[in-house]
């Protein structure tokens, strides 16, 4: 006889919960772990404001804070905690121990806090518990296998009393044990990474969830006021979109010539070449056209400021001037403004909360192309995981099951090299322009060539570029004794 599939409810984070693939499972016990300032307890609390809102009573048992200390830390995210029960059950050593007994005083200690949780759970009306934390429970058991024991009992008394329950430890023990894992049916780890400049990364995992689906790897989350933000990990053949044969021209009749024919949708483009040879305003040449086109294009911008591009191309792409607060509108994601400009901290953004970015963009708004500048800002954010071309081809993948036009600006001094980064991610892009330097009686001017055109043919010329305050210009051939800069050479 096949067995019932298991209920889930909501956590009160609507992400977590697209990870978990609808919830945590209802009547069971759950395991929330990890080092303090993870954020387990504003978890907590969130799980149980979420039950209010849907009429669920709900119980927070403290072990280690007082009532006062939680109704600040929610206060600190503009959260109340009327209707929602708090007790306060801090063990604290016992006065003195009875002659009579035979067992030790600490396993007397845990037997009687482990029945004062559970009688307390079984006197409420509340389906939703919290715990926290557990801990307090592991320093008064006398051994690992009295903990379990010990934590066994809780589990079936709490079952039985068929309410959903979160168990929140703080994993300070430096000799890790899983007694307490293997004994629930459900364990979410959550941990802080520091970095030795910016922002610490908080990520999270689902370690197991008995009965139910979800979404296995890591998943960087962020803690904002009044919110917890979880930023599911990409998995690009989840994601598809119907294409129309979008085509995108830069608008320059002889760049178009040079490339011979538009971008396509679903490709992806790389302009590499050396600080201030026109890499940004190559790919804001074609942002612009897909505005004029009616497209939406989302520029995520880790290097210039707002002002420079503003300057620029930007204001040809019905940005407001900076007398009608053009830095809100450069804040808008609405229907009217078709140019989303997103100015990225690199110090202080996870590689999960970026691609999240992006995503929320493509599907939410339908963008059809997206411009990361540059790629060696955004090696910053994700360089400690050693995975730059594993979550750029994921990204590029579901960018490309999307329909959506990528262009990834690179900043590089020498030869291509396909070894390092980040020329190496031009080993999965489509397309590859390169632009560089060159003199010309004692002048420095600029040049452009096509490396790679995959889906088509191109020029193998390196032409004249120029920068205007229109846009770019491609000139004649660069003529080979012009050229006398070898440090800069094209050769791949």
């Amino acid at each position: 006889m096949p067995q019932p599939k298991a209920i889930k409810i909501p956590t009160g984070i609507p992400e977590l919960d697209a990870v978990l693939h609808g919830g945590l499972l209802q009547s069971r016990i759950h395991l929330i772990e990890g080092r303090p300032g993870t954020g387990k307890t504003t978890l907590g609390l969130r799980y149980l404001i979420e039950g209010r809102t849907k009429g669920q009573a709900g119980l927070y048992l403290s072990l280690s804070e007082s009532v006062d200390e939680l109704r600040e830390a929610a206060g600190n995210h503009g959260w109340s905690l009327d209707g929602l029960e708090i007790v306060e059950m801090i063990p604290l050593p016992s006065e003195g121990v009875d002659d009579q007994t035979i067992l030790l005083p600490t396993e007397k200690e845990l037997s009687s806090l482990i029945d004062q949780i559970c009688e307390r759970v079984e006197q409420s009306t509340a389906t939703r518990i919290v715990i926290d934390s557990m801990v307090e429970i592991r320093l008064l058991a006398y051994d690992s296998s009295h903990y379990r024991r010990q934590i066994i009992a809780l589990r079936q008394r709490l079952t039985r009393k068929g309410v959903t329950v979160l168990l929140l430890d703080d994993l300070t023990s430096d000799g890790r044990e899983f007694e307490l894992q293997s004994a629930v049916h459900g364990v979410i780890t959550l941990e802080q990474i520091e970095h030795a400049f910016g922002a610490a990364r908080r990520r999270m995992r689902v370690v197991k969830l008995r009965g139910g689906n979800f979404q296995s790897g890591w998943h960087d989350y962020a803690i904002r006021t009044g919110e917890i933000l979880v930023f599911p990990s990409l998995i690009a053949q989840e994601h598809h979109r119907p294409g129309d044969g979008l085509e995108i021209f830069s608008g320059i009749e002889s760049f178009d010539h040079l490339f011979c024919g538009p971008l396509t949708e679903g490709s992806s483009t790389m302009v590499l070449g050396p600080s201030g040879t026109g890499k940004t305003t190559v790919a804001l040449q074609y942002a612009l056209s897909a505005v004029k086109s009616g497209h939406h294009v989302a520029y995520f911008n880790f290097d210039e400021s707002e002002t420079t591009l503003r300057s620029r191309l930007v204001a040809s792409m019905g940005e407001k001037s900076d007398e009608d607060d053009a830095g809100a509108r450069l804040q808008e994601s609405d229907e009217e403004n078709r140019f989303h400009l997103r100015r990225v901290n690199p110090s202080r953004i996870s590689p999960g909360e970026f691609i999240w970015s992006v995503r929320r963009l493509v599907e939410d708004l339908n963008v059809r192309m997206v411009i990361i500048d540059s790629i060696n800002s955004y090696l910053d954010v994700i360089r400690e995981e050693k995975s730059l071309l594993r979550q750029m081809h994921e990204l590029f993948s579901y960018l490309s099951n999307m329909n959506v036009m990528s262009i990834i600006v690179g900043a590089h001094s020498a030869r291509l090299d396909t070894s390092k980064e980040p020329d190496a991610l031009s080993l999965i892009t489509d397309n590859i322009f390169s632009l560089r330097y060159y003199e010309h009686q004692n002048v420095v001017c600029k040049a452009i060539c096509v490396l790679k055109k995959r889906q088509g043919r191109h020029e193998h010329d390196i032409r004249v570029l120029t920068l205007t305050d229109d846009g770019i210009q491609v000139g004649d051939r660069v003529k080979s004794n012009d050229d006398t800069i070898g440090a800069a050479s094209l050769e791949a």
